[in-house]
């Protein structure tokens, strides 16, 4: 059975927020290592990830659909907004997990801006553009992924509150509670990793606020 947190008024259903213990945040993370570094834009979870996915750390009920995995899904936002001089960019993820003890399927959006002057705040746009859309199921040490071919995706994040428990950053790096705010509409994502299937996976959310971090890096 999943244990989880607080946050729900509905005794027979999933809690709409959960709390990690640590072997949740550990199962999810190890899962997370196994499948970010096949797609170069997400790689860089398997460091940091953990940062948000930590015993303590709440994860939001999301009301996800697809055609790759039965639900309930949670979700956690992770955010980096970077100042280097005059320019800036962000990155934003939206990472989404089934059972938390032993997570099986995961569906991330990634996206990305840039401008000048203080760091964007949000993205949108269509697949394989500025947002991209990743969906993978385990099986053991097997890892089948999709990637998000038709569809659009949008990624807003709140302002930085309280100051990240126990981080302990290097010269210009500070972390912050931050919410993120998505919506993501996949009409048919490929596979393109894993054994071979002619499933063309499919995923929607409205838009839907979950808890999660900002990572600031000011370099002047």
């Amino acid at each position: 059975m999943v244990a989880l947190g607080c946050g729900s008024d509905n005794a027979t259903g999933p809690a709409a927020t959960l709390t990690l213990d640590a072997t949740q945040a550990a199962a999810v993370m190890t899962k997370i290592i196994q499948i970010s570094p096949l797609y170069t834009e997400i790689a860089w979870l398997a460091d940091s990830a953990n940062l948000v996915l930590k015993s303590g750390a709440e994860a939001d009920l999301v009301p996800i659909t697809t055609t790759t995995a039965a639900g309930p899904f949670y979700a956690v936002g992770l955010q980096r907004r970077v100042q280097i001089s005059l320019n800036s960019f962000s990155t934003f993820d939206l990472i989404a997990f089934n059972d938390p003890s032993n997570p099986t399927d995961f569906i991330i959006i990634d996206g990305y801006n840039s401008g000048t002057g203080l760091p964007p705040t949000s993205t949108t746009g269509a697949f394989d553009g500025p947002v991209n859309g990743y969906l993978f199921h385990l099986d053991g040490s097997t890892v089948s992924a999709w990637r998000a071919a038709i569809g659009t995706g949008s990624l807003s994040g709140g302002a930085p509150g309280d100051a990240c428990s126990g981080f302990q950053g290097n010269g210009g790096v500070t972390c912050a509670q931050a919410s993120l705010t998505a919506a993501f509409s996949i009409g048919a994502a490929f596979q393109d990793a894993g054994p071979s299937s002619s499933t063309i996976a499919q995923a929607t959310l409205g838009t839907t606020t979950v808890a999660g971090i900002v990572l600031n890096y000011n370099f002047p």
